[in-house]
């Protein structure tokens, strides 16, 4: 069924992610990437369908028929981040023989909404769980019946379920709703997806319907954090419009803290809870667009020897982590900095994210002083390296207050006694 590319970076996309940003079209290689790699884990799934050969085939046709018709709708749904969370949770699940016909016919409902994003008519049976039908990366239908179909026909989706019709006029019909960003002549629309039943993993539980005051919270902070992007770091904005797609709203199981975590085969979304501040919004949209970023260059090449099993401290967290996890940190906090260092123009924000530069910028040059010096880089992840300790150097050259800067040692220093102690008991 599947169409694939090898696909590798170009050196001066390489070079731009090495220093920590990267810019759209190394963005757009990588979900591009992304895509290519769904694909070849949905035919894994199709080799273990656990059902009718005859409705196999019939998805199979669907799908063929919308990549033909529109090439471009069809990469917008099956590339879509939360099919990559679907596609790599179900063959994990296959592999250990924990998979059945609702996981793997989730793949019914997306060739469908693929065809009618192509233009193309279809229908399939797709799952009920719990009296609900996911309609992926559209919505959801509360159906009275165990079974449904997913109908498309003429660019509309349907569900039919015991005799009633339902669309997206319907009550009983959940529509994904989106956040908008709209400044500098930059705009931007994501999902905040709290419907589709594969947006778990991030950590913490995720939220389920939003009720319409919580969401317009959600709406009016990522209209700010959106603005403070689009007008003070527009290289990360446009990083942001070219491959984050999602955000998965998790349930804020503790009041004083925002959380937040990506999926490692999930490009372009994550899940959080609501932040604190429009601040804090935009550092976290770059922080875990980063991981996103490293995530999608490690399906790529090698960068960290496999074979090192050693621990070591990460200077944002007191448990000791593994070379991998601390490059992907180094890699997160490189943007996390940068952000900080940015908003210090804002007068609303200038003392607090000086501080936070200030300690960010330090966190970084520890944890990368250990992945430099680990020996355990791959010649890709010392290209890397190289790259991050010139971004690092850069940021740690600009002058903060003397004051900064020692409040800034003593906090890392307060993280590394903790991360001791750790260690002691």
């Amino acid at each position: 069924m599947t169409t694939t590319a090898e696909h590798r970076l170009t050196q001066e996309e390489f070079d731009r992610l090495a220093r920590g940003a990267g810019g759209t079209q190394a963005v757009l290689s990588l979900r591009a990437a992304q895509l290519s790699k769904h694909l070849l884990l949905i035919s894994r799934l199709l080799e273990h369908w656990p059902g009718d050969t005859a409705e196999r085939d019939a998805v199979v046709r669907a799908l063929e028929a919308a990549r033909a018709a529109d090439a471009g709708a069809f990469g917008e749904v099956i590339g879509a981040p939360l099919v990559g969370a679907w596609s790599s949770i179900v063959n994990r699940a296959v592999l250990h023989g924990g998979a059945g016909w609702q996981d793997v016919a989730h793949l019914n409902g997306l060739a469908v909404v693929a065809c009618a994003a192509a233009g193309v008519d279809a229908d399939a049976a797709v799952p009920v769980r719990d009296g609900v039908v996911s309609i992926p990366g559209v919505g959801a239908a509360t159906v009275a019946s165990t079974t449904a179909r997913l109908v498309a026909r003429a660019g509309r989706l349907t569900v039919a379920a015991d005799g009633t019709t339902l669309d997206e006029r319907s009550e009983d019909w959940s529509p994904v709703r989106h956040l908008t960003g709209d400044a500098a002549g930059r705009r931007i629309r994501l999902g905040l997806d709290d419907l589709d039943p594969f947006r778990h993993g991030h950590h913490a539980p995720p939220a389920t319907r939003l009720p319409v005051p919580e969401l317009e919270r959600w709406q009016a902070l990522f209209e700010q954090a959106w603005r403070l992007l689009a007008e003070l770091l527009p290289v990360r904005a446009a990083e942001l419009q070219a491959g984050l797609r999602t955000l998965v709203p998790l349930a804020q199981t503790d009041e004083r803290a925002a959380r937040s975590a990506t999926i490692r085969h999930a490009f372009g979304v994550f899940g959080l809870t609501r932040p604190p501040s429009p601040a804090e919004f935009a550092v976290t949209l770059v922080h875990e667009f980063q991981h996103s970023k490293l995530s999608a260059m490690l399906d790529l090449m090698t960068l960290t020897d496999p074979a090192d099993k050693r621990r070591f401290f990460a200077p944002w967290r007191a448990d000791p982590r593994p070379i991998a996890g601390l490059l992907q940190g180094v890699y997160a906090f490189v943007g996390v900095a940068e952000t900080w260092q940015a908003l210090r123009a804002d007068a609303r924000f200038g003392p607090h994210a000086q501080l936070q530069f200030a300690e960010a910028r330090l966190q970084v040059d520890r944890g990368l002083s250990a992945v430099e010096e680990s020996g355990a880089l791959t010649p890709h992840g010392e290209s890397l390296a190289a790259g991050l300790r010139r971004a690092t150097d850069a940021m740690l050259s600009e002058p903060v207050p003397a004051a900064v800067a020692l409040e800034a040692e003593q906090r890392l220093e307060r993280t590394r006694q903790r991360w001791l102690a750790a260690q002691a008991s």
